[in-house]
Formats: C-alpha cells, structure tokens, sequence
C-alpha cells in the first residue's frame, strides 16, 4: 500500500507532491486508517528547503490531498 499527498508549503506557498510506502516491509494498512508520517528523516519542500515535517500535526496542516492504494 502506499500513499501519496498533495503538499503546500506554508512557508513559500508552493505546491507539489510526495509519496510513501506504507507497508515498510510489514503488512499493509487498512484504507481509511490513520497515516502516519515520518518525523525522523526530513521532509523539505522542494522550492525553498524548509522543514515540512517537525511534528505529525504541522505536516498534516499542510496535506491538501491524499490519495492511498493497495
């Protein structure tokens, strides 16, 4: 399963997509569970390099689509 989402940046405004694997080699999430979202490693906006991904909610508060599959 995997993830994709459309991303706005707040801190330049630009938008773009980003996508995961979701299974990270063990089974695959239910559609319509919870996401979550790596804080460990950086995930940087590709316009002005910043930080998207301190925290769980201040990278969801960006999240405008999601799109998931099997």
């Amino acid at each position: 399963m995997g993830i994709a989402y459309q991303i706005k940046c707040r801190h330049c405004g630009a938008e773009f997509n980003y996508s995961q694997d979701q299974s990270m080699g063990m089974l695959p999430r239910c559609v319509g569970c919870e996401s979550y979202v790596e804080t460990e490693a950086p995930i940087r906006c590709p316009a002005c390099y910043k930080r998207l991904n301190t925290t769980q909610e201040e990278f969801n508060e960006q999240v405008q689509t999601v799109m998931m599959w099997d």
